[in-house]
Formats: structure tokens, C-alpha cells, sequence
């Protein structure tokens, strides 16, 4: 919660003081908790106004506004009580959602002894201040009576002032929270807004790979044959290898697939790249009982482990292994795609510091923005990817939490 000046402009609060103190003809000032003014005095007593003109008089005055401040507050009521000098003050609470932040206090009145009887006395001696008392004795003569009956219609009307202030200050916290909410409201759109887009241009990356799969079928199998009966084994491997990732590539990238298929996709991607680079890849994938019951999103794990050879082995070219484990633990799901290669940055820690794709991916070019992009987009904020260097020359761990709840069957 804010200070009072800071919920309801202090020009305002000002105009507000000099109406009622025009109105009631007594002399008013707003206050913070701590008895400090936070407007100018309105219609102020030469008297009081004497009094506050020594540094000690000052101090007591609003050492007593604080006390009739609170005073007031514990009882969410107007109180009438005699100051330090023995005038007769009131104060009305502002208090806002349970809150106490100030009060509006008026009075420097006399009224005739009988009916201060039962009013809390504050006074204490005004000889011990720095002033003439010649002067301060002349001033309290012009003090001006009121009955006891007024001194309490002017009370209630003090409460409806401070009423009226509450309504603004809340009124503006009202605005503040709406206008926060419609931030937020708007961040989110944005947000969601963005990964609809990277879903459609992911989606137009595949349909544009798909220019006649038929064909590219047809034509794929006819070199397989020809392979097959010119006895070159491994052209014949990596051709198969190949359709089964353009079949696997032209899926609805929407959808959830069976984890056991996402890592059959890594291992088709990898033995093609093993015949490009001899001796130089190595993966290992850790045995999971439930790799068929778990399903992710189609393209999350095989991008990943594409971009650990595109900038971990590709730059360097030394051998490199890629290791892929899981861990089932409470809500979460976590899988950790290791490699001892090139290794990020300390700057892309940060995967909104990672390289967008140029384009030179081997397959999708998804990246691993848009793959953290996407797995938020299924399951939320709390839900993605981080990145973990492993030290000097030591590469680079991918580190995906997804909830638990997608393993099914369990």
C-alpha cells in the first residue's frame, strides 16, 4: 500500500481541506500516520500558528495529531480531544482496506468548561516553549468558543470528509489494478500471439518440404532398389534412413507423439550423420520403461540433439557424444540431452541469447527457441527449456522439464 500523497493528489487534498474549512469555519490540516502535514493549514489560529513557530512547539504538535490520528483509527470513528496546549482538536481516520494512512484534523477551538470533562486531555505546560508568553497569553484571548453540540456536528462532518478521500484512494487503486491486469492480459495475448505465429511459420517450414512426398517416395525407393542390387548396403541404409524422417517430418506438427517415436527419430537422424562423419558421433540413449506410454511434442527432442551437432561438433569436428537421459520425479518429467563438444556461451545460458536458425539446419531448423516456445505453448511458463554449460571444453547439457501427467498408463 502507498502513502496517502501518493493515492490522492495533494492539490486535491489541499482543495478539499480549504472547503470544509470555509465551510465550518474552523481551522483544518491532512496529516500522515506519523502527525507530519501533508497539506498547507487551512484557517489556522494565530495562536497555533505561534505556537508552531518554535521547534518545540512544532514537535508537540504533531506528536499530538499522531496520537489523536491513531486514537481515531482503533476506533473507525471521529475523536474529540484537548491538544497539548488544551485547545480542543477532533480527528477523522483515513483508513483504506484495513489500512491506516492518515487523518484530517480541525478544531483550535474553546468550548466552556463543563464540557470538557469527559474529553482526552493531552495538554502539557506551554511555559516551557521558546516564546513570549506576553504574546502567546493575547493570541489565546481571541481564541474563538463553540459549543459542545457544534464541536460534534463539525466531528461527523470531519468522518464524511475522510470518507470522501478513502473513495478516491481506492478509486485509484481500483484504475491501478485494472490497468495491471490489462497489462497483463495484453502481455499474455502478445504471448500467445507469438507462439501461434511460430507454430504457423514451423508449420509452413514443413508443408514447404513437402512439395510432392510422393514422389520423393517413389524416387527414394528406386534408389534403395538399385542399391540394394548394385550391392552398396550402406546406400541403401541411408536412403531408407532418410524416408523414414521426411515420413516422420511430414506429420501434424500439432500433435503429441509416443516418446518411443521421438527417439526412434534422433537415432534415424544420428546413423545418417554417423555415415557422413565416421568414427566422430556417438549416442547414447538411456533404457526407459515407458517410452511408448509418454507422449511429447512431435520435433522436441531430435531438434535439440540436431543443434548439439550443428554448433557442437560441426565447428570443431572431434569426436563428440550425445547422451539422452530420463528422470520421473513427483509432478515433473525431465530429460537431459548431454554432449561433450563445442559447449554455449555464458551469454546463452539464456536461450533468448542462443542464434536464431540461419537456414544450414539439416532437417526442421526449428531451433531451440522454438522448440522451448512450443513446449510452453502445450503446458505453460513453468514447462521448458534450460540450458547448462559443463565447464571449459566440456559442452553443453539441454535440460527439458515437462509435467508428468503426459505419461499415461502409469
Amino acid at each position: 500500500m502507498k502513502n496517502l500523497w501518493e493515492l490522492v493528489d495533494t492539490e486535491k487534498l489541499q482543495d478539499i481541506q480549504d472547503q470544509f474549512a470555509e465551510a465550518t469555519e474552523v481551522a483544518v490540516i491532512i496529516c500522515d500516520a506519523g502527525g507530519n502535514p501533508i497539506t498547507k493549514p487551512s484557517n489556522f489560529t494565530n495562536f497555533c500558528n505561534y505556537i508552531r513557530s518554535c521547534e518545540e512547539g512544532l514537535k508537540r504538535c504533531i506528536l499530538s495529531d499522531e496520537r489523536v490520528g491513531k486514537m481515531a483509527a482503533e476506533r473507525n470513528q471521529p475523536v474529540i480531544h484537548r491538544c497539548h496546549t488544551g485547545l480542543i482538536d477532533f480527528a477523522a481516520p483515513i483508513v483504506l482496506r484495513e489500512k491506516y494512512l492518515g487523518s484530517v484534523l480541525c478544531g483550535q477551538l474553546l468550548i466552556d468548561k463543563e464540557e470538557v470533562e469527559d474529553i482526552p486531555d493531552m495538554s502539557m505546560e506551554t511555559g516551557e516553549l521558546d516564546l513570549e508568553q506576553e504574546t502567546m497569553h493575547s493570541l489565546y484571548r481571541q481564541l474563538e468558543h463553540k459549543s459542545h453540540s457544534r464541536v460534534k456536528a463539525i466531528a461527523q462532518l470531519l468522518f464524511l470528509t475522510a470518507n470522501y478521500i478513502v473513495e478516491i484512494g481506492d478509486a485509484y487503486l481500483i484504475k491501478k489494478e485494472l490497468a495491471v491486469k490489462n497489462e497483463k492480459l495484453f502481455t499474455e495475448l502478445q504471448l500467445r500471439a507469438n507462439l501461434e505465429k511460430t507454430l504457423k511459420e514451423t508449420q509452413l517450414k514443413v508443408l514447404q518440404s513437402q512439395v510432392n512426398p510422393h514422389f520423393l517416395f517413389n524416387t527414394l525407393n528406386t534408389i534403395s532398389r538399385i542399391a540394394y542390387l548394385e550391392g552398396s548396403n550402406q546406400t541403401q541404409d541411408v536412403t531408407y534412413l532418410l524416408s523414414k524422417i521426411l515420413r516422420y517430418s511430414l506429420r501434424n506438427i500439432d500433435q503429441l507423439v509416443p516418446l518411443k517415436e521421438e527417439v526412434e527419430h534422433v537415432r534415424n537422424y544420428i546413423r545418417i550423420q554417423q555415415t557422413r562423419f565416421p568414427g566422430k558421433l556417438h549416442l547414447e540413449i538411456q533404457e526407459y520403461d515407458h517410452l511408448e506410454n509418454y507422449h511429447i511434442p512431435i520435433f522436441t527432442l531430435q531438434p535439440l540433439v540436431e543443434n548439439a551437432v550443428v554448433h557442437g561438433f560441426e565447428p570443431v569436428g572431434l569426436p563428440m557424444k550425445i547422451s539422452v537421459t530420463f528422470i520421473s520425479k513427483d509432478d515433473k518429467f525431465i530429460i537431459n540431452i548431454m554432449d561433450d563438444g563445442k559447449g554455449v556461451t555464458k551469454e546463452e545460458h539464456n536461450i533468448s541469447n542462443v542464434p536464431l536458425p540461419t537456414g544450414k539446419g539439416h532437417t526442421t531448423g526449428l531451433g531451440i527457441q522454438n522448440v522451448d516456445k512450443r513446449l510452453k505453448y502445450y503446458f505453460g511458463d513453468t514447462w521448458g527449456i534450460h540450458l547448462q554449460r559443463r565447464g571449459e571444453k566440456k559442452g553443453t547439457m539441454v535440460h527439458i522439464q515437462l509435467p508428468n501427467h503426459l505419461l499415461a498408463g502409469m
